[in-house]
């Protein structure tokens, strides 16, 4: 109606100029009171807000933040969507209460709610694949709900499994350190995914990529990761495509898990085996966390047999693994036109993968290693099911 309408108008209240006063919008789930003992600094207004978040009288904050542990961990929240409180309806009351209650009594500790979930038995049943497409048997939570790895897990997982760390170059343009911090930051070495950051700057040129960083975060946005940490989302984008199965079988990261270089845990695995069977078993076990079938188990020995009792190049000895050279490239020289040519060469040097191991035949490598690429393609690598 016409009436309807109008109430949907906006209406200039404010005055240019005229001050906003602060004010607590969440009246019905807690108190805008606080006791001047709870905090440091009366004043201070953030120091407020935070207190009010946290304040265990707010049941709101606990829940949604357990009902987020519990959906990233079994697939589904107890509300859904997550990010819908309005009116929430959780499938479980009593569940949420539980942990809501578990988190405000280890102060706010997520590592000790994460781990009530992953020691409970429904995450650790079978996960229930017959809840795809049936959100009444979803709510019963029988066992965690099939789902993909994270962009984050994925690569952390490719790293795990061949026991190799990342080595790349230091997240940095400025490695010289004569710009400002305000214009340009250091991030470091990343050691595990989620410390990445977004490389795109707004010189398309050679001479300021970041070829070593470049092949992890093609693999993270490829799987769903957002580059940008002020964009959050509550749920990433988590479809499969045709590009993830094809950065597995053809990217860098695979090849560098996948090769027999003196610092994978696959080589020390392959030198320490007393048979091909074993070799096989522990594989399997490394990447997949379980053993082989049967018919898993004679295919792959067979493949490896040929060669396997004289696979190990007596007298080569163990190279030193290390962090590849600083190319000496930075925002200061990064005009000069062999900078470019230096940063090409690096990124066909990255692209070759890590330099295998001498101590391991060549050809019974190279068939060590179609195996282990083989295990990392299969779609169980990357689905939990």
């Amino acid at each position: 109606t016409e009436d309807a309408l109008k109430s949907l108008l906006v209406k200039v209240t404010l005055k240019p100029g005229e001050p906003v006063p602060p004010e607590w919008p969440f009246a019905d789930l807690l108190a805008a009171s606080l006791s001047p003992d709870v905090l440091e600094h009366p004043t201070d207004r953030r120091e407020q807000l935070a207190a009010l978040v946290t304040s265990p009288g707010n049941r709101r904050f606990g829940q949604v933040i357990v009902n987020r542990l519990w959906q990233r961990y079994l697939g589904r929240g107890i509300v859904e969507p997550i990010d819908d409180w309005e009116h929430p309806e959780p499938s479980h009351p009593e569940l949420l209460d539980l942990l809501e209650n578990e988190l405000i009594a280890s102060g706010y500790d997520l590592k000790h709610v994460a781990s009530v979930i992953l020691n409970s038995r429904v995450y650790q049943r079978q996960v229930d694949n017959a809840v795809v497409g049936d959100a009444r048997r979803a709510m019963l939570f029988a066992g965690p709900a099939p789902r993909k790895l994270s962009a984050e897990q994925v690569v952390d997982s490719l790293f795990a499994a061949s026991g190799k760390s990342f080595r790349t170059e230091e997240l940095n343009i400025d490695v010289d350190g004569l710009r400002n911090l305000d214009q340009s930051l250091g991030f470091g070495y990343p050691e595990r995914a989620w410390e990445f950051v977004a490389t795109n700057n707004e010189r398309d040129r050679p001479s300021l990529s970041l070829p070593g960083v470049q092949s992890f975060t093609n693999v993270l946005e490829t799987f769903g990761w957002r580059a940008s940490r002020p964009d959050p989302a509550s749920i990433r984008a988590n479809e499969t495509t045709v590009l993830q199965p094809a950065t597995l079988a053809n990217g860098t990261l695979s090849l560098r898990a996948s090769q027999l270089s003196d610092d994978s845990k696959v080589t020390a695995l392959a030198l320490e085996a007393s048979s091909p069977e074993e070799f096989v078993e522990a594989v399997y076990r490394q990447f997949l966390t379980r053993p082989p079938t049967d018919g898993e188990r004679a295919i792959m020995v067979e493949y490896l047999s040929p060669g396997f009792a004289e696979r190990v190049v007596k007298g080569s000895r163990m190279a030193t693994i290390v962090r590849p050279r600083a190319t000496g490239v930075a925002w200061t020289n990064h005009l000069q036109p062999e900078a470019n040519d230096i940063k090409v060469n690096y990124a066909i040097t990255i692209e070759k993968g890590d330099t295998p191991t001498a101590r391991l035949e060549p050809q019974w490598r190279e068939r060590a290693e179609d195996f282990v690429w083989t295990l990392i393609n299969l779609p169980e690598f990357v689905l939990l099911q």
